[in-house]
């Protein structure tokens, strides 16, 4: 039997304790960590990539929201980490009172507030320290790796002006691009500038398929890998209520997919039931689930027709220079291969995957018999050269 701790004699531990436990999952007396106050949420959080040093920014809620941290619910709770990594264990304490109030639906916030109220008292063992018989197992596990996917997300975000190597070039035409890192739990919404630059403008925690990524056929719980095009755009009116605020389709299986032979329909970026306010990192059918206020973020920002989705379980992050030399080779590769001409070439938009093969979509206007027209081409990359396998025109 776990006999709880006394707050007043062993406090550094139990800080650390809590703290690492919501981080990374770990059970009271699993590890021997001791936190002083000048120790930072980084350096609790292991294992860190060699060399990555990031720099952890204030934890005031306009600071996480300048790093894209729009979901409210989710920018209060990392603060509470944050609060508990410092030693601040009273203000954290009433600031957990204050989001769960706020989000009664956000399951990780209740159980934060819980576990913070039995440490007050000297009487937490074990983080999320619910009562015998209130929660499975299962729906225990699941809350501490939401709660490590959440965290991971600011101690392990991306170098600030950095790209996702998959998004070579936006077309005039194309404003936003969202990329999808299965192994983070995350979706990154970038905007275009008039002059091309992309910027981080959100990310938000996501769920996935129940059996993870790289969807094969109907059915298997599996979030497919790829690049994809939202259709369309779905309001809450015409949805039952297990999506949530709205939906935004996909066009899965797209040339590439049919071509592996791939099965399946009906992926969705879309919310959650009323009653919830996020849903574990695994625990989908094979949509991408977000938060409701997340969703309505998104459906406010994007285009239905024209915003690119590329789903991966692995980003490389590129700088400006890198994307820029990126992008003059693969012209020279189109150019070389007579695709598109050069007005063409230069208002692509070019998508880059890495998976088991690797993947180049280009997306450019041309001019129909009637009217413009839109063109889609997929090339794969093989034996060291890339090679025009689909081309499609769009109504």
């Amino acid at each position: 039997m776990n006999r709880p701790l006394p707050l007043r004699r062993r406090r550094p531990r139990l800080l650390a304790w809590l703290l690492a436990a919501a981080c990374v999952g770990l059970a009271l007396g699993a590890e021997q960590i001791r936190l002083h106050r000048s120790t930072s949420l980084v350096e609790m959080v292991a294992p860190l990539p060699q060399g990555f040093e990031p720099v952890l920014p204030s934890s005031s809620l306009a600071s996480l929201r300048s790093r894209g941290f729009e979901d409210q619910a989710e920018a209060g709770l990392i603060r509470i980490y944050q609060l508990v990594a410092r030693g601040r264990l009273s203000q954290a304490t009433h600031d957990s009172a204050t989001l769960a109030e706020r989000y009664p639906n956000f399951t990780l916030a209740q159980v934060l507030r819980g576990d913070l109220l039995l440490a007050n008292a000297g009487r937490l063992t074990h983080f999320v320290d619910v009562p015998p018989g209130s929660g499975k197992p299962g729906q225990v596990a699941a809350l501490v790796q939401e709660a490590r996917q959440r965290v991971r997300a600011y101690t392990e975000a991306p170098a600030f002006g950095d790209i996702p190597s998959n998004f070579v070039e936006l077309g005039p035409n194309v404003r936003h691009a969202i990329l999808v890192d299965t192994s983070r739990s995350r979706l990154y919404l970038f905007g275009r500038a008039p002059n091309g630059a992309l910027h981080l403008e959100a990310n938000f925690y996501i769920t996935q398929g129940k059996l993870g990524a790289e969807k094969q056929r109907a059915g298997d719980l599996r979030t497919p890998l790829g690049v994809y095009f939202i259709t369309r755009e779905v309001g809450k009116r015409w949805l039952a209520q297990i999506y949530g605020a709205g939906a935004m389709p996909l066009n899965y299986p797209n040339a590439w997919d049919r071509l592996l032979g791939r099965t399946g329909g009906g992926i969705w970026l879309h919310g959650v039931p009323p009653e919830s306010y996020a849903r574990p990192p695994l625990d989908s059918d094979g949509c991408v689930v977000l938060a409701n206020p997340d969703i309505e973020s998104l459906m406010r920002h994007v285009d239905g027709g024209t915003t690119p989705v590329v789903i991966t379980r692995h980003v490389d992050w590129l700088d400006a220079s890198q994307i820029a030399a990126r992008r003059a080779a693969l012209r020279q590769m189109l150019a070389r291969n007579g695709a598109a001409s050069d007005k063409e070439r230069q208002d692509a938009t070019m998508l880059y995957f890495n998976g088991q093969h690797e993947l180049l979509v280009v997306q450019y206007s041309g001019d129909g018999r009637q009217h413009p027209v839109t063109h889609r081409d997929y090339w794969s990359k093989q034996n060291g050269q890339w090679h025009l396998f689909h081309t499609g025109v769009l109504s």
